[in-house]
């Protein structure tokens, strides 16, 4: 669930149903907290295409009609592939829940409007959800199905501050927002920053460095790149980032450079939690070499963070190892 979908849920039609994937076993197509948001307006969103789509369609209109909520477990585990049956070799469960009070939304929306992670409660009670907003919790989404509690982790808007204009910021600028990302890129070279070098939708800005830090919205919600052209400005960058809050900072460069900024930040008097959250050298290790090759790279870690993925502490460890 994003801002175009809460805003929807805020401002829409008084009927909707709001189907989102709450477990999964084996191989499913969406992972938990994959929601659609149905009304007589159409449908937003998707919760995998296909059969199973279809059927939380058929839930959702069910829900419409006669207002109550309920639990919708679909199997994927058919055996015949010329057969109806799924064979994904999985199963999905998915509450499709009636819109009822629209404040808990209203709510969340204010917060992630403002860079806020949010977490919802909910929980299935006699054809009801009940839903709350808990100031904190699980990372990732969780089901207890004994209790038909749900925790649902709602990320605010991201924004990928790339600091440097160059090769790799341009390929990554290319893909990242087609991953959800609101991409600002600054450099203080105006060639760098031209019109037409980046995507349309990609804001630039023409500025220092330690300026354009100090001046960008950050929150939360802030995934900063810094991608420049020296040693020295990648330490001003590194410096003027630390100072502010972030979901993930990282910088490119050999290990032996990460590691005397790293050093060199420390001396500095920079809080060593913050230090230590660096990522660097940047970008999972898959042999990347070309501008669009570690641009995949990068982004295979941004998205590594945003999910919580299992990966983070053994590539932390690889990545200190490469340090040493």
């Amino acid at each position: 669930m994003g801002l175009e979908l809460l805003k929807a849920i805020v401002e829409g039609p008084e009927a909707m149903a709001l189907a989102t994937v709450v477990a999964v076993k084996g191989s499913a197509p969406r992972h938990p907290g994959t929601k659609m948001l149905v009304s007589a307006a159409g449908t937003l969103g998707t919760v995998g295409g296909g059969r199973g789509e279809a059927r939380a369609l058929e839930a959702c209109g069910r829900c419409l009609e006669d207002g109550r909520s309920a639990l919708l477990h679909v199997e994927m585990v058919g055996e015949d592939i010329a057969g109806p049956d799924m064979v994904c070799g999985g199963s999905s469960t998915m509450l499709i829940e009636r819109i009822l009070d629209r404040a808990p939304y209203r709510a969340a929306l204010e917060r992630l409007e403002r860079g806020e992670r949010v977490l919802f409660a909910k929980r299935l009670e006699g054809g009801a959800v009940q839903v709350r907003l808990l100031e904190q919790g699980d990372e990732r989404p969780r089901f207890d199905p004994e209790a038909g509690l749900f925790h649902d982790p709602v990320l605010p808007e991201e924004k990928l501050l790339i600091l440097g204009g160059g090769h790799v910021a341009q390929a990554l600028a290319a893909l990242a927002p087609g991953l959800g990302f609101a991409v600002t890129v600054v450099d203080d070279r105006p060639e760098f920053v031209a019109e037409g070098r980046f995507p349309a939708g990609v804001r630039t800005v023409l500025a220092g460095f330690e300026a354009a830090v100090a001046a960008f919205p950050f929150d939360p919600a802030t995934y900063a790149v810094i991608l420049t052209r020296g040693h020295l400005l990648d330490l001003a960058c590194v410096r003027a980032v630390l100072a502010r809050p972030y979901r993930y900072a990282g910088f490119m460069g050999s290990a032996r450079k990460t590691r005397l900024v790293i050093e060199q930040v420390l001396k500095d008097g920079c809080d060593p939690a913050k230090v230590a959250s660096l990522c660097g050298p940047i970008g999972l290790d898959i042999g990347a070499e070309t501008p669009a090759e570690l641009a995949v790279a990068i982004l295979a870690e941004l998205v590594a963070v945003r999910r919580g993925a299992p990966i983070l502490p053994s590539l932390q460890r690889a990545r200190e190892s490469r340090r040493a």
